[in-house]
């Protein structure tokens, strides 16, 4: 089996070609000894099997941060056979930086010229053979979206291993190469692949290659500080300084010869709308605009599908599963309809609300608009204490804080870690919308984007405030230099959509097949418990009714359903409907069994899926004012709420403290994999007090005027 890394600055489209390549996802787990993710796959060529890693992206193999460290490791390793070097051949110059020092390493090298519909278009041209030619390894232009030029690719890598092709050697000035001769001629009895790229590294005075030299002779690293110290004389500057400046020089030299430049620059529409987007005074203003239209369509469109499937949980699947299971006892029949299905079902019933954000944001992603975002956003990062791909993290927040708390591993301390994890917890993640959509349904049915938008911007307004608040209070430290990189604005596939939005649909289905499916089982014990207690003196009320008083000044607390919903969401927030749905399901007296044949139902079910679709496409068109679960269409839950939580005031307030009471069990076990205890212990007694006086205060505003 061969062992070929993908290697590449960040944002060059590794991923998408090898996802193309082996016509499957990468799979993700985590480097030995390390948190930072590991993407791989295996895929079949000419009855041999190829193992493709996509390593983290990184500029230089002189690493700073943690990633671009596990990045180096692992091509100057045994266990990789061959190099596709991915190249943003838009940014040709940047990336053959690293294009350079991959060839010092001499292993098979095939270079990827990605992105290179978009070349063409600017009117640039590139003499491919020529480039070639110089520097000893096939030159493959690729188009990573759209999977061309990667069966080439594939070859093009099979042969230069099978053939054992190393790249050529390209000297650097004179008297760096006498010293790197020297050098190599130092270890030639050690049994090492990389001679030439330690040697260099030594010059370099990288502290990996020493400490792998040092390994193998520590004389060789007195002799690399002699050679260091005769050039330093010699060119009156850092050897490492003229080493970066010597590559620079041979870049222009290659580029010259290969690189055609079009008469006229032209100003590309990318650069036109980027003069717009992050304007010092519209760019902020834009992006909240967006937020607030993506969020408008997300609910007009979704509205018709939810309700849809709401109905079909209630009415359609759970009075035929009770039919068909009345041989079963009674309690069991209780358990799989009024805690299993009316928990999961309801959760469930909220997919196509995520489906179309998920779409939106992936939408967003893949343009190139949200890497504008954090650099809209980075003027805020100086008063934090950190750089502006922390926001990075936060963004990610929105889809699941899990992820993002893992994200936070690309940061270049211990302390900008710290603070953006505490800031973490309060972005408003996609398990929370389906709460924010249940309540603005029920309470604000004119104005759900709105309400919707004003959670998303109540939780960043307390991020930023605990975020400045630590910012002070910890200790500081040095930080490394950060760049943001902001790729060329382009129309995504399809295909690149759903990649992105699969993996996240697939994480709350599954969710909703474990963890809430468990929950809402617990939750039907304790409510169907001790057995001869009725829903109001089971366990989980008796808990329930001693703590609601605590929540009367927040305005949910005269009745302890709400209250009960919140103990079982710390495990998971969406399990928080999931809970709402079993808590009224068991109270309900009145359950309803099928009367009719279950062929003339379902049928009624296809004609319902096929009005929803159209008042979808209608609500989306022509921009009408949609709604989750109309006033004639109210379910129990909605009824039931509504009778409880009887204010538009104490619903606004019931959301607040869901958003920022303690976070979900998935991302503590996060904070504790990533900081330790005193970190999670902190987050766990903090952010419920906090939450309530804050919801207090809040909730003792706004109750005057809604």
């Amino acid at each position: 089996m061969f062992t070929v890394a993908f290697v590449g600055n960040p944002n060059v489209g590794k991923t998408a070609l090898i996802n193309d390549i082996a016509g499957s996802d990468l799979q993700v787990g985590n480097w030995p000894g390390v948190t930072v993710e590991k993407k791989e796959v295996t895929f079949t060529y000419h009855d041999e099997k190829i193992h493709l890693v996509d390593l983290p992206g990184t500029y230089t193999l002189t690493p700073y941060s943690l990633e671009e460290k596990i990045t180096r490791n692992v091509i100057c390793s045994e266990q990789i056979d061959g190099i596709i070097n991915v190249v943003d051949v838009t940014d040709i110059r940047r990336n053959m930086y690293l294009t350079l020092e991959l060839v010092d390493l001499q292993k098979p090298l095939v270079v990827a010229l990605n992105m290179f519909d978009e070349f063409t278009k600017r009117g640039y041209a590139l003499d491919i053979e020529r480039l070639e030619a110089i520097l000893g390894a096939p030159c493959v232009p690729t188009i990573g979206s759209k999977g061309i030029g990667t069966k080439r690719l594939v070859k093009e890598m099979y042969d230069a291993i099978k053939e054992e092709r190393k790249p050529k050697v390209i000297p650097y000035q004179e008297h760096i190469e006498k010293e790197i001769a020297f050098l190599i001629k130092k270890m030639e009895r050690e049994d090492c692949q990389l001679k030439r790229f330690f040697a260099i590294k030594l010059l370099e005075e990288d502290e990996f290659a020493t400490k792998r030299v040092e390994q193998m002779d520590p004389s060789i690293v007195q002799a690399a500080k002699e050679a260091r110290e005769r050039l330093q004389r010699h060119f009156g500057m850092s050897v490492k300084e003229f080493i970066v400046q010597d590559r620079y020089q041979k870049i222009d030299k290659i580029l010259d010869e290969v690189l055609k430049k079009p008469l006229i620059d032209r100003v590309l529409l990318s650069d036109k709308i980027d003069n717009f987007a992050l304007h010092q005074w519209f760019g902020i203003p834009l992006f909240v605009v967006i937020m607030f239209l993506m969020f408008k369509i997300t609910f007009d469109g979704s509205a018709p599908i939810v309700d849809w499937m709401s109905g079909f949980f209630e009415n359609f699947l759970g009075p035929h599963l009770r039919a068909s299971m009345h041989p079963l006892p009674p309690w069991m029949v209780s358990l799989l309809v009024d805690g299993v299905l009316s928990g999961v079902g309801l959760v469930l019933s909220f997919l196509p609300l995520l489906a179309f954000l998920y779409f939106f944001m992936a939408l967003l992603e893949e343009s190139g608009y949200m890497a504008r975002v954090s650099f809209l956003l980075d003027r805020l990062a100086a008063g934090l204490g950190v750089k502006g791909n922390a926001f990075i993290s936060l963004i990610v927040g929105f889809g699941c804080n899990v992820p993002a708390v893992y994200s936070t591993r690309t940061l270049s301390s211990l302390r900008e870690r710290i603070i953006v994890t505490l800031m973490i917890p309060f972005m408003s993640c996609s398990a929370r919308l389906p709460i924010y959509a249940l309540f603005t349904a029920l309470f604000f049915r004119h104005h759900q984007a709105l309400i919707i938008l004003s959670m998303y911007l109540l939780g960043i307004i307390v991020a930023l405030a605990i975020g400045f608040l630590a910012n002070k209070l910890l200790p500081m430290q040095d930080s490394k230099p950060f760049f943001l990189e902001l790729p060329t604005y382009h129309m995504p596939t399809f295909h690149a959509i759903w990649r992105s939005m699969k993996p996240r649909l697939a994480d709350f289905i599954t969710r909703a097949g474990t963890v809430i499916v468990a929950a809402s089982i617990v939750v039907w014990a304790i409510m169907s418990l001790p057995p001869s207690s009725t829903p109001q003196t089971s366990y989980l009320a008796r808990t329930a009714q001693k703590i609601a008083p605590l929540f009367k000044p927040l305005g949910f607390g005269e009745h302890w359903e709400p209250v009960a919903a919140l103990i079982p969401g710390t495990l998971a927030k969406e399990v928080v409907i999931g809970s709402l749905g079993t808590i009224y399901g068991v109270e309900n007296a009145k359950k309803k069994v099928a009367k009719t044949s279950w062929l003339d139902d379902l049928w009624d079910q296809v004609k319902a899926l096929g009005r929803a679709l159209k008042d979808s496409i209608l609500n989306i068109t022509t921009l009408q004012i949609a709604s989750l679960q109309s006033e004639q269409t109210s379910s129990l839950l909605m009824q039931k709420l509504r009778s409880q939580i009887a204010t538009p005031a104490a619903a606004l307030s019931y959301m607040i403290f869901v958003l920022l009471y303690i976070p979900c069990v998935s991302t503590m076990a996060a904070i504790k994999e990533e900081f330790g205890w005193k970190l999670m212990v902190f987050e766990v007694l903090f952010l419920p007090v906090l939450a309530y006086f804050i919801t207090f205060f809040l909730y003792s505003v706004v109750k005057y005027f809604l």
